[in-house]
């Protein structure tokens, strides 16, 4: 298992994300931006802005392994 950070870049700053979330390695990137979009999905629904947000996911050594818009996790299908 792998863990991974999923941080959140705003216009005012950044939000660390100190607990992490462990993944199967073999798959971690994939499980990271699915958790991602479901993550966004629920503040979609909720009617809270997304615009100019993005998750930094970083693993367990810091190495950042996606950036992901929040708009862009919106959008996806």
């Amino acid at each position: 298992m792998a863990k991974y950070y999923f941080h959140i870049r705003m216009q005012e700053g950044f939000d660390p994300d100190y607990d992490g979330v462990d993944l199967r390695s073999d798959n971690g990137v994939a499980e990271a931006v699915s958790i991602a979009r479901r993550m966004i999905s629920e503040l979609v629904a909720n009617d809270e802005p997304i615009d100019g947000l993005a998750f930094e996911i970083t693993d367990d050594t810091g190495a950042l392994v996606a950036e992901l818009p929040f708009q862009l996790c919106a959008s996806l299908q």
